[in-house]
C-alpha cells in the first residue's frame, strides 16, 4: 500500500497517477478509472456497489482497479481519492501576486493547457487514430455531429473535410442530425464530437445512423455513453484538468488537437 505521503503528493498526486496508469489497464478497469476521474466529487461518496454500477463493469473489476494502484480494496483507495480531491481544490500556492490578475489569468490558462497537452499524449490510441482515419478515408460521405460548445467544433471539422475535397456536412441541431442519421447508408460515416461524453441529443441519432449501416467516430471520453456508441473512439479526457464550469478551454485545446492529427494522417493516406 502507498504511504501517505506518496498517495498525496505533487501536482496532482493520486490522479495523476491514475491518469498516467490508464493506458495499462484491462478495459474494465480503464473504464473505472475514467469514471472516477470524470465524477471525482461523486466518488468520494460511492459504495463498492456504486462504483461497479456507475462504471458498468463487476465489483471484482473495481477492487482490480484498486490495487492495481497500491491499495488493499476500495475503502482504502477512496480515502486517498478524497484525500487528492481535496488538495485538487486547493487555491494554488504558486498564482502571481493579487495586484496582477492579468499575468494570473494568463498563467493559469497556460498551465491547464499544459495539463491537456499532457493528458491528449498520455491518451493516444494509435490503432484507434489509424482506425478512424481509414474509416473517413474510405466513407463516401462525412457527417460531422456537435452540440452545444461541440458544435462550434463540428463546423471546424467539416472545413477541414472540405479542405480536403471530401464530401462532409456539419449538424449542430439535433433535429437536424435526425434528418441526416435516416439519409446514411453503408459507405458514410458520422464523425460525432462530445466533449462531456453524455450529450442526450446526440445519442438516439448516433444509434439511427449506426441502424442505418454508417459507420460512426467519436472525439469524446473514453468509457463514456457516446463512445461506447461509436465503432472506433478516439479519446478527449480533458475534463480530467476542468476546475471551473464557465470555460471549455480544455476541452477545444484537446479536441483541436485531435482533429489537427486526424485530418494531417488523413491527408497523407489521401496523396497516397
Amino acid at each position: 500500500m502507498f504511504g501517505e505521503h506518496s498517495r498525496i503528493a505533487g501536482d496532482g498526486g493520486m490522479l495523476a497517477r491514475i491518469r498516467a496508469s490508464l493506458s495499462t489497464m484491462t478495459p474494465a478497469e480503464r473504464r473505472a478509472g475514467e469514471t472516477f476521474l470524470a465524477n471525482p466529487q461523486a466518488t468520494i461518496g460511492w459504495s463498492l456497489a456504486d462504483a461497479a454500477a456507475m462504471s458498468q463493469v463487476s465489483e471484482p473489476s473495481v477492487l482490480r482497479f484498486c490495487r492495481r494502484l497500491g491499495f488493499d480494496g476500495y475503502s482504502d483507495f477512496r480515502i486517498g481519492f478524497a484525500q487528492a480531491v481535496a488538495l485538487m481544490e486547493k487555491p494554488d500556492p504558486q498564482h502571481p501576486p493579487e495586484g496582477d490578475p492579468i499575468r494570473a489569468a494568463v498563467q493559469e490558462s497556460c498551465a491547464q493547457t499544459i495539463a491537456t497537452v499532457n493528458d491528449v499524449m498520455a491518451d493516444v490510441e494509435p490503432e484507434a487514430v489509424a482506425a478512424a482515419v481509414e474509416i473517413l478515408r474510405q466513407a463516401r460521405r462525412i457527417d460531422v455531429y456537435g452540440h452545444g460548445a461541440s458544435g462550434f467544433m463540428a463546423g471546424e471539422a467539416q472545413n477541414r473535410f472540405a479542405y480536403l475535397g471530401l464530401a462532409s456536412a456539419a449538424y449542430s441541431d439535433p433535429a437536424l442530425q435526425m434528418f441526416s442519421s435516416v439519409s446514411l447508408g453503408p459507405r458514410d460515416c458520422v464523425l460525432a464530437l462530445s466533449f462531456s461524453g453524455v450529450t442526450t441529443h446526440l445519442m438516439p441519432n448516433l444509434e439511427t445512423a449506426r441502424s442505418a449501416g454508417a459507420r460512426v467516430i467519436a472525439l469524446a471520453p473514453s468509457g463514456s455513453p457516446i463512445a461506447r456508441l461509436a465503432d472506433v473512439t478516439v479519446a478527449v479526457n480533458a475534463y480530467r484538468q476542468k476546475k471551473t464550469p464557465q470555460l471549455l478551454s480544455n476541452e477545444r485545446v484537446a479536441m483541436f488537437i485531435m482533429l489537427d492529427v486526424i485530418v494531417r494522417l488523413l491527408g497523407e493516406r489521401l496523396k497516397g
